[in-house]
């Protein structure tokens, strides 16, 4: 039981973890987009990365290495889940029922399925508890799918 209760706290500080960094770097990737759309159409010499060192160059460069920062303490975060996903795949199914509500199939590969899977769920940022149900929610519904049509596996 201490083994199951330790993995429910991993897990919940893993999701939570997870879905904030992933809002980040997604908000961090979409600011630099609409930066760079704005350089384009008010400063289009920095645009072309025509100027020396002006407030605007040096905020493309910090802008750029923020939100690459932020993309690896995202990918950090999802290997830290996919460990403890793996975790729990290694436990018996009753303790997987405990702490997931459901099994994961042996067909089901951490490593690629629950990765691609991660692509398309929307955590909730700054709440863990709600992180993880949605969490929950999505991949049972993922491995549902995935029983009901086969060729969704890889």
């Amino acid at each position: 039981m201490k083994k199951v209760s330790e993995l429910q706290q991993k897990l919940l500080y893993a999701v939570g973890k997870y879905s904030d960094y992933h809002d980040y770097s997604m908000r961090l990737s979409e600011l630099e987009e609409n930066y760079d759309e704005t350089l384009e159409i008010y400063d289009l010499t920095v645009w072309e990365g025509n100027t020396g060192e002006t407030i605007r160059s040096k905020a493309v460069t910090m802008l750029r290495l923020t939100a690459e920062l932020f993309e690896d303490l995202c990918f950090n975060a999802r290997h830290e889940l996919c460990s403890v996903m793996e975790e729990i795949r290694s436990l018996e199914e009753v303790d997987q029922l405990e702490i997931l509500g459901f099994t994961l199939p042996s067909h089901f590969s951490i490593k690629s399925d629950l990765e691609d899977a991660l692509m398309e769920w929307e955590g909730y940022e700054y709440s863990q508890e709600k992180a993880l149900s949605s969490f929950l929610e999505y991949l049972e519904r993922e491995l549902e799918l995935r029983e009901k049509y086969p060729l969704l596996r890889k």
